[in-house]
C-alpha cells in the first residue's frame, strides 16, 4: 500500500492492483505489433488497439476513483486546514471536468 500522501490529504491511496492490468496491457500492445509484423487485417488489428484503449481507460478511471475518494475521505475527516480544503476541492472540480 502506498504511504500517505500530502496530496491526498495524508490519506494511503493503493493503485498497486494496476499494476497487473498495465502488464496486461503491455501484452495486448505487443501483441499490436506482431499483428502489424505478421501483416494481419487492419481491422482486426483495430479492434485489438479498441481493446487497448479501452483497458487504459477503465485504469484511468479506477485512479481517479481511488483518488478522489482519498481526496473526500481527507476533506471530511481530516483536521486540514481551509486552505487545503479548498485545494482539494479545486483539485476534484478539475477532474471531474477532466473525465466528464
Amino acid at each position: 500500500m502506498s504511504e500517505p500522501d500530502d496530496r491526498h490529504g495524508g490519506v494511503a491511496v493503493d493503485h498497486t492492483r494496476q499494476i497487473a492490468r498495465l502488464r496486461r496491457i503491455e501484452g495486448q500492445v505487443r501483441g499490436l505489433q506482431q499483428m502489424i509484423e505478421n501483416g494481419r487485417y487492419c481491422v482486426d488489428v483495430a479492434h485489438q488497439a479498441d481493446a487497448v484503449i479501452a483497458a487504459l481507460r477503465r485504469v484511468q478511471s479506477d485512479m481517479l476513483r481511488d483518488h478522489m475518494q482519498a481526496l473526500v475521505q481527507a476533506a471530511l475527516t481530516g483536521n486540514l486546514p481551509e486552505e487545503e480544503r479548498r485545494r482539494l476541492a479545486d483539485e476534484m472540480s478539475r477532474l471531474v471536468a477532466k473525465v466528464v
